[in-house]
């Protein structure tokens, strides 16, 4: 969204943004009320826009601009659910074919309309996530989710590495039967090599072994810190320096968690920031 003007109020890309994540990150917490945001929420929004921008705007204001807000939010879902209309959920984009774009922008005259849709359609619309959430619609991007047939805390690459494991080995029943079978100086089944001479057990064993070092090197690369932590958590939106520097500083100290916290998309890492400080600070 461009710059606006809202009852004598200019409002930047930037400065709107901002506003729409402070307000999207109180829904998050579970701040907001089921009758909206108070007064308290707004001027508290209020004072953070003013810090971060060097600018003067009030409660008041706020509350105005998300009553602009939640008309676009109502225009672009009336078109995004119009007949024939695609609605790209991971890039947010209506997507509409020349022929429904013409045709919503001409009358049968050729004379215009809809003129204030045109950076609806076909465009992205990053700030959709943002308004979803304040105006009561969570957007589930369902990237935990796992299927109902997989068990909850397995990972298929643990799977995977388990049937590994498994390959060229035998199971108890057969080598009791292979004992069994084996007397005097007749060599035991299970020390038979296969056409090439390779001991299938010493092959098995070679996998597992190095399933194990692969796992270990897995495992040792991510104690080390994901690239651009710092930069990620120093322009989260909302938050003072302090508690910047604190949560920083905490997961300096739990790389695991850095790792988790650089891959969540941005909701979800206001969320735990703001966890943390209501928590620790």
């Amino acid at each position: 969204m461009e710059g606006e003007v809202k009852g004598g109020t200019v409002w930047t890309a930037s400065q709107s943004n901002f506003v729409q994540t402070f307000l999207a990150n109180l829904v998050v917490d579970g701040t907001k009320t089921s009758t909206g945001y108070k007064k308290v929420h707004l001027n508290a929004c209020a004072k953070a826009l003013n810090e971060h921008f060097k600018i003067n705007r009030s409660g008041e204001q706020i509350a105005n601009h998300l009553k602009t807000l939640k008309k676009k939010y109502a225009r672009i879902n009336m078109l995004k659910n119009k007949s024939a209309s695609c609605w790209d959920d991971e890039n947010f984009i209506i997507r509409w074919d020349h022929e429904m774009y013409t045709s919503h922008f001409k009358d049968e005259e050729g004379k215009d309309r809809n003129k204030g849709d045109d950076e609806y359609i076909n465009k992205p619309l990053p700030y959709y996530a943002n308004l979803a959430t304040i105006f009561g619609d969570r957007v589930a991007t369902g990237q935990f989710a796992k299927m109902s047939s997989e068990p909850l805390g397995v990972d298929a690459d643990e799977e995977a590495n388990k049937e590994e494991m498994n390959v060229g080995t035998t199971s108890n029943g057969t080598l009791a039967q292979e004992d069994t079978a084996a007397s005097g100086n007749r060599p035991s089944k299970r020390t038979k090599r296969d056409d090439n001479g390779a001991d299938p057990l010493i092959e098995a064993l070679d996998r597992g072994t190095e399933t194990i070092a692969n796992a270990i090197r897995d495992a040792a690369s991510k104690k080390a810190l994901p690239p651009g932590l710092f930069e990620a958590v120093d322009s989260l939106p909302g938050f003072e320096l302090e508690h910047k520097a604190e949560y920083y500083s905490y997961l300096l100290n739990n790389p695991n968690i850095a790792h988790g916290f650089m891959d969540a998309p941005l909701l979800y890492k206001l969320s735990m920031v703001t966890k943390f400080v209501n928590s620790n600070m």
